[in-house]
């Protein structure tokens, strides 16, 4: 019966599924790719290295990943800028992060606002960023819990949190937390200049999740056996919450989760992957029914943490692949792949070369539902674990634009004008004008696109290998010049990657 249902039932549904709920997105076209990292502060994982650093320490640590990854033609980051409810903004609901200054009540010094820094120099880069918050932890160790900000709402409203283990996290049960979370995101999407909101698996810590008196309080009619679907439905609602403040303050602002790879096992659900993660699921103890939410629409994409190596026995990287295509309900699907798991010692010889990610990377993008990759995490690069950066170099050997934003109106920004080519020492600068919309924000113009072609050839501006640079800056030094042998076009790129007409680079008038 179970090889009936795997291997006669399960095709068909998919087939159905996908016929009646979706439509599959196309994939890698050679021109368009996400190609992203997560930036890890929680614990300082990634950045900054430690806490108390100066505002230039941590300013310089930023800027040099940022320098890295687009030299190695990324187009995004993942920041993760509410670790434990505290920010590495400034917000009027919670307090400076412990991992910025190591205290709370302590603010960067000298002052600045580190996510308005990151906006910013990613944005010169021509790169996404992409705003990661952990919706409900807030203490890593409840022994600590003195250190915590007076003014923090754990001190205001101590009622709707749970200790779980060490750790202590907002009940997700109670409206006041959802409703406090909406306030944190409406503050940061109206505030900050992000292209997205992005979430990763932590939703319920566990099926062991001390709630029982939330639940007496707020159970809206579910029976004590069905507090699983209780606990879902609550994660549920702050979803659809989420999605609703972003689209109603900038509809623009994509808005992602990052879950486990294993929604459920076949074993469990006919509709579940062929794995065998017991213990730790999406729907059946993090209590987060992604699949509803894709089938919902309430995702702009979906990046499955897809860390288990080609031929892994419970978890195989293919099954699972496979399985976030055929049930992603038309969501964009971008892959998350494990850099973090390379190791020359490695008990499983598959993570002992970065070889692994280059064929996982290269399988996702022969999958139609994929459109590009995040790579956990940012200091794998930093210190070129394995030697993963040249296979970064062999992957991405040009930039590519972002893939555009599902059901959002495409409209080309307006062409740059006065394109021409500036004599400097040592090379050339090609500068341009800006003209940009005044009544649409989001069709402004954005960032620029620079192409590189053989004099005289004729253009194809499909070609993604012809791409020199994506920039958000107002001209670009030409690292090499060879004025007989190249033409160059400009074209104006809006904050979705929207294309204008590209415009001819007028050439040097009497060597000038």
């Amino acid at each position: 019966m179970n090889k009936f249902f795997k291997y006669l039932v399960l095709p068909f549904i998919s087939i159905v599924v996908c016929v009646t709920s979706c439509t599959v997105e196309k994939g890698y076209d050679g021109k368009h790719e996400w190609r992203a990292a997560w930036v890890a502060t929680v614990n300082n994982i990634d950045w900054p290295s430690s806490p108390g650093l100066s505002s230039q320490e941590q300013q310089a640590e930023l800027i040099e990943y940022l320098d890295l990854f687009k030299n190695l033609n990324f187009n995004a980051i993942v920041l993760q800028i509410r670790p434990t409810a505290d920010a590495f903004y400034l917000s009027k609901y919670e307090p400076w992060s412990i991992y910025l200054t190591g205290d709370q009540k302590i603010a960067p010094d000298p002052h600045y606002d580190p996510l308005e820094f990151a906006i910013n120099e990613a944005h010169k880069r021509g790169m996404e960023l992409h705003a990661w918050l952990n919706p409900y932890r807030v203490s890593q160790d409840t022994a600590n819990l003195v250190d915590i900000s007076p003014n923090h709402i754990y001190n205001l409203k101590p009622n709707i949190f749970v200790r779980h283990g060490k750790k202590l996290y907002f009940d997700p049960a109670y409206p006041e937390t959802r409703e406090f979370l909406v306030k944190v995101i409406k503050e940061l999407v109206t505030d900050y200049d992000i292209d997205g909101i992005h979430f990763d698996d932590y939703f319920y810590p566990n099926n062991d999740f001390e709630d029982s008196i939330s639940f007496s309080l707020h159970s809206r009619g579910y029976a004590a056996k069905d507090k699983m679907a209780w606990r879902r439905e609550n994660v549920n609602f702050v979803i659809e919450m989420l999605r609703d403040t972003i689209k109603s303050v900038k509809p623009y602002v994509k808005f992602g989760i990052s879950p486990y790879a294993v929604w459920r096992n076949l074993r469990d659900d006919i509709r579940g992957s062929d794995t065998k993660s017991y213990g730790y699921t999406n729907y059946d103890h993090l209590h987060a029914d992604v699949l509803f939410w894709m089938e919902k629409g309430w995702l702009d994409y979906v990046l499955p943490q897809l860390y288990f190596n080609i031929g892994y026995e419970a978890a195989d990287f293919n099954i699972l692949a496979e399985w976030w295509q055929d049930y992603s309900a038309g969501t964009p699907i971008y892959g998350g792949l494990g850099t973090y798991r390379l190791d020359k010692d490695a008990k499983i010889e598959a993570w002992r070369s970065a070889g692994q990610i280059k064929q996982q990377a290269m399988i996702l993008r022969e999958m139609p539902a994929y459109q590009g990759v995040c790579y956990f995490n940012a200091k794998n690069f930093k210190e070129n674990r394995l030697g993963i950066n040249e296979v970064m170099a062999e992957l991405y050997p040009n930039p590519v634009l972002v893939p555009s934003l599902r059901g959002f109106p495409e409209k080309a920004p307006s062409a740059p004008t006065n394109v021409k080519m500036e004599s400097v020492q040592g090379g050339a600068k090609i500068i341009w004008d800006n003209v940009s919309y005044s009544d649409n924000s989001v069709h402004n113009v954005k960032y620029h696109i620079i192409y590189k072609f053989a004099k005289g050839a004729r253009p194809n501006f499909g070609n993604g290998s012809a791409i020199v640079t994506i920039t958000g800056e107002e001209s670009y030094m030409l690292s090499s010049f060879a004025k007989d042998e190249y033409d160059y076009y400009v074209a104006a790129l809006d904050r979705l990657y929207n294309e204008s007409k590209a415009i001819k680079v007028k050439p040097f008038i009497n060597g000038k």
